[in-house]
């Protein structure tokens, strides 16, 4: 099979399977004869931030084995890509070829299993296998919806260490519609005498976590925030959160890695769509900050770099997302807003968006694409602000 015919195929499986996705992971993990076995895994999950906190420990781990006299590679495992899936299987930095997709995906198809894998299945499959033959010495793996059911908790062999970033609501339809009962749920990475890494969240979610790591007789620590002084290849105020919980994460390893190579880690982490200026005249940020918390990240971002200032928002969300929540967040400093429909099933329409909008007293305009809704933008003297879905976000990148 092609490369597009291997992606198309694997794009067609269902987005939720009928199994549970740890489940599944185990059946196609035994039949693949355990390529994850005698490999150092780091599994992180969260409501936001894990793609953050996975991209500033690979970059950590990469300057770790360039300045090793015995160089090793890291393996990065995230979702959801935005511009091409290769995106999401990573080995010190560079993507999987399309011709190792074409390979590996046309022998994963052919396996017949039990249980029904999905999207992300085939993906986390394949990534184990790449990971296997390139010989990566550590894995940083981003876990997909949830914690304990999700599919990057049905390895065989146990983390060195796991991180739970935050805790929001999000997809309370599978995960709970709690603060405890989702964190319980994330908690579920949580393996026995693994150490734990707790990032900064609401109490009724922290509390959940370190009850689970006490149980399982984990150590446990939770990150705070790097200091201004420490330059960070990511841009945004939370992103200071996201790097301690890497570097926690790091100091768990007990690698030898020294401060000085830290540093040079977090300077140099990169994570496309988030809070990423793509142009500096006219100033325009994209953001994938799709759920309520995420947009908090945003708004709190925004107010610090650029203190009571209002700015234009072009928004595309997804119809399942509390947004009118996300709007009332970043209201108070929205100057106008053009809404969007993502190229999606699953998107809300840009006209319901923008009456929406309009209904709670804020200027809004539906515009029938991005090009127009930026060319919109662009007539006033502000700075322009993109968020969203991560697949309109993918989309814009993969525009530019």
């Amino acid at each position: 099979m092609t490369y597009e015919q291997v992606v198309n195929t694997i794009d067609n499986k269902r987005r939720f399977g009928k199994a549970c996705g740890r489940d599944v992971t185990i059946e196609f993990l035994e039949k693949l004869g355990h390529p994850e076995q005698d490999i150092n895994i780091i599994h992180i999950a969260g409501t936001n931030g894990k793609g953050s906190v996975a991209a500033f420990v690979s970059s950590i781990l990469q300057a770790a084995s360039f300045a090793s006299k015995e160089p090793f590679k890291v393996g990065l495992f995230t979702s959801p890509h935005l511009i091409d899936y290769t995106e999401r299987i990573v080995v010190d930095g560079k993507q999987i070829s399309r011709d190792d997709v074409a390979r590996l995906g046309s022998y994963l198809l052919d396996i017949q299993l039990e249980l029904e894998p999905t999207m992300f299945d085939y993906w986390l499959a394949m990534a184990l296998l790449y990971f296997k033959e390139q010989g990566v010495k550590y894995i940083v793996l981003e876990t997909g919806l949830g914690g304990a059911k999700d599919s990057t908790n049905g390895l065989s062999q146990a983390p060195r260490v796991c991180a739970i970033t935050s805790i929001g609501l999000e997809h309370t339809q599978y995960l709970g519609n709690t603060l405890a009962a989702i964190a319980g749920e994330k908690a579920g990475i949580i393996k026995p005498g693994v150490p734990v890494v707790i990032g900064q969240m609401p109490a009724e979610a922290k509390d959940v976590i370190i009850g689970r790591s006490q149980e399982m007789g984990c150590k446990y620590i939770e990150a705070t925030e790097v200091s201004s002084d420490s330059k960070l290849g990511l841009f945004g105020k939370y992103q200071r959160k996201n790097a301690a919980v890497a570097v926690e994460v790091i100091r768990f390893l007990d690698a030898g890695i020294s401060d000085d190579i830290i540093k040079e880690g977090l300077a140099k982490a990169v994570w496309p769509g988030r809070m990423q200026l793509i142009s500096d005249n006219p100033f325009i940020m994209v953001d994938g900050a799709h759920n309520p918390s995420g947009v908090q990240a945003l708004s709190d971002s925004l107010a610090a770099e650029f203190s009571n200032e209002k700015f234009s928002f072009i928004m595309a969300v997804m119809a399942d997302k509390d947004y009118l929540e996300m709007v009332h967040i970043i209201a108070p400093q929205v100057k106008r807003m053009f809404t969007v429909t993502v190229d999606s099933s699953r998107a809300l329409q840009a006209k319901e968006l923008a009456d929406s909008i309009n209904d709670i007293g804020l200027n809004a305009t539906a515009m029938e694409s991005y090009d127009k809704a930026l060319e919109a933008a662009k007539k006033y003297d502000e700075k322009i602000i993109v968020f969203g879905s991560l697949y309109f976000i993918g989309e814009i990148l993969g525009e530019l």
